[in-house]
């Protein structure tokens, strides 16, 4: 309910950015150093955005500039983003793209083309990063391709934090929008054990809403029935912590608000 939100503070992006430049490593190829870079201000000293890697890992592959003043470009503290249009070209494919920070050395990272026929997610890939740090490195298990068909397992959320415009007809700016988050009883806080780097299980999925269910955007799209969230989730299958990003958007395709969700996975995982 709306009334279980409470103001946050604006995440700082100096904080986000020291989470996330410098170099990253696969799983597969823990000596291979991928460097995302900070991008300087050209009128000043200021950092103006970090350039992620290019989702195929290619070197010759153009990087992905993440502006900080891109409204579609919504960052955490952790390092966790989410990154998409402002804006939807129901026309057009779209992609959408997500960073989720487990621990300080290990992200998901997925990315998804969205069509515009149905709403469904075309391709989508998930990535596991590392800091390249030497004893985190030397344990890493390779595992082979990560599993994207497996069932959605249901997640117990502890902590969301939310962003959204002060009133929900405003247009999108990202700089006048309100920061919020709900921290939500935890069944079982004994096993806050966040430290593991096993093996990240990745989904993104579409999800039309109606207003009455859905507690992280009911509020904020007013009825609107043909309303939709792009989740974009992972879970570590040592740990079964959960992380998630959801970006809702209403009917014309205008986005409403970004969410960004830390949990466990409920019950044992398989």
């Amino acid at each position: 309910s709306s009334t279980s939100w409470k103001p946050c503070v604006q995440p700082r992006f100096d904080e986000f950015a020291s989470c996330t430049i410098g170099p990253w490593v696969t799983r597969a190829s823990p000596t291979e150093k991928h460097e995302v870079e900070e991008v300087m201000r050209s009128c000043g000293g200021a950092v103006q955005g970090v350039r992620e890697l290019s989702p195929s890992l290619d070197a010759n592959e153009e990087m992905i500039y993440l502006n900080r003043a891109d409204g579609g470009f919504v960052y955490v503290d952790d390092g966790s983003y989410s990154f998409g249009p402002e804006k939807l070209d129901l026309t057009d494919k779209t992609m959408v793209m997500t960073s989720l920070a487990f621990t300080g050395s290990q992200r998901g990272w997925l990315t998804a083309k969205l069509s515009s026929e149905d709403g469904m997610v075309l391709q989508s890939t998930v990535l596991e990063m590392f800091r390249p740090i030497s004893s985190v490195t030397e344990k890493l298990a390779v595992v082979d391709n990560l599993e994207q068909d497996a069932s959605v397992p249901e997640i117990h959320w502890k902590r969301i934090q939310r962003v959204r415009m002060p009133n929900p007809s405003q247009p999108w700016v990202l700089a006048r929008a309100k920061w919020e988050q709900q921290t939500l009883p935890d069944e079982a806080s004994n096993d806050d054990d966040q430290s593991g780097t096993g093996p990240l299980m990745g989904w993104s999925f579409v999800e039309t809403i109606g207003s009455k269910e859905n507690e992280l955007f009911g509020d904020i799209i007013l009825g609107s029935e043909s309303s939709f969230c792009v989740h974009m989730m992972a879970i570590c299958q040592e740990s079964a912590a959960a992380r998630s990003t959801t970006r809702c958007y209403d009917s014309t395709g205008l986005l409403k608000g970004v969410a960004f969700l830390e949990g466990r996975v409920k019950g044992e995982l398989d």
